[in-house]
């Protein structure tokens, strides 16, 4: 199993190709770079690396079609993957909070999920590429100048639609903060529908984003894994009952705002809410501790996501990303081999 880490949009592209540079020099096989309302843009923030590094691949995420034609996708995608010389991913998906923030509508989810990866995986490979979908259209687009290999295309799906679509379109599916069960009911489930459409399975992969909060200090970690655990999507029924009772999670439901207050505020907790529950929600959904107390834990838990076939582990990077990029590089990828 490979490891990947995602990185934030308010690193600078100096600060980003550092970073990723030391990832690459760990065996990092991918960074990405998550797009936030208030960050910077993740094409455009990539392409330091991209120029500087010679191994590491460099991927933006989440993409969908609602805020982003996926012939800007497209587009975007072919000139990062030429400046890394065949080396940029992408992933798409169906919102976040730039739709929510600009107030569009997500409905035909998974129809604009779809015909955004059979636009981008069509404009990336084929020439020339026209298309003709409900949402979408394009009629004979046809670039000269890329001459990298395409580029590698993940579908961001947890969901039953999503999953029954995903794999029939996509390179892979994209989990997110999904438990060893639900990761594994859901391989399960895609490689099947995947053999159903004809399509091989035995080059299909599965990523799983996860957040990471390793530190030295016990004290900061659970700090940071209580004051960002809002955005582990708390509101999804699926994932919280794997872990608490429907009246726990009801109770969870009526702080939501409050719970996804914190990161900014940097506190962690909510007036009136049971810290233990937060806690409790730490524990299940991040990866949290300190190395000398709880690393061989957390590589025993990865080992368990490896064995039921994800093939990459996306490591969400909040603070102290050089310090995690080395425990990683040093420990945990070396265990995992």
């Amino acid at each position: 199993m490979n490891i990947d880490i995602v990185l934030d949009s308010h690193l600078s592209s100096s600060e980003l190709a550092e970073l990723g540079l030391l990832a690459e020099k760990h065996g990092i096989r991918c960074l990405w770079n998550a797009s936030y309302l208030d960050g910077r843009d993740p094409f455009g923030n990539l392409a330091q690396l991209a120029r500087e590094s010679s191994k590491i691949k460099v991927a933006p995420m989440a993409l969908n079609g609602y805020e982003m034609h996926p012939f800007r996708m497209a587009m975007n995608l072919l000139t990062l993957n030429e400046l890394a010389q065949g080396r940029a991913e992408a992933m798409i998906g169906g919102g976040g909070e730039v739709v929510m923030a600009l107030q569009i509508p997500t409905e035909k989810r998974v129809r604009y999920v779809r015909e955004a990866l059979e636009f981008v995986i069509g404009a990336t490979r084929n020439r020339p590429f026209s298309y003709d979908g409900k949402l979408f259209k394009v009629d004979k687009y046809d670039p000269q100048w890329p001459t990298a290999e395409p580029p590698f295309v993940w579908a961001g799906a947890n969901r039953p639609q999503m999953i029954e679509m995903a794999p029939k379109v996509a390179d892979g599916v994209f989990l997110s903060d999904l438990s060893v069960n639900l990761s594994k009911d859901i391989i399960g489930r895609s490689l099947k529908t995947r053999a159903k459409a004809g399509k091989a399975t035995d080059d299909f992969r599965f990523n799983n984003f996860i957040a990471w909060y390793v530190y030295d200090d016990l004290a900061e970690a659970r700090h940071e894994a209580r004051r960002w655990i809002g955005f582990r999507a708390l509101f999804r029924d699926y994932m919280m009952l794997e872990f608490m009772s429907q009246e726990e999670f009801e109770e969870i439901l009526k702080f939501i705002p409050e719970i996804y207050a914190m990161g900014p505020a940097d506190t962690d907790s909510v007036e009136g809410l049971d810290d233990e529950l937060l806690d409790r929600c730490v524990d299940e959904l991040t990866l949290t501790g300190t190395p000398d107390n709880d690393l061989d834990r957390i590589i025993e838990h990865l080992h368990e996501y490896k064995e039921i076939g994800v093939t990459e582990m996306c490591i969400e990077l909040k603070n102290n990303q050089a310090h995690g990029i080395k425990l990683l590089g040093e420990k945990v990828i070396p265990a995992l081999r």
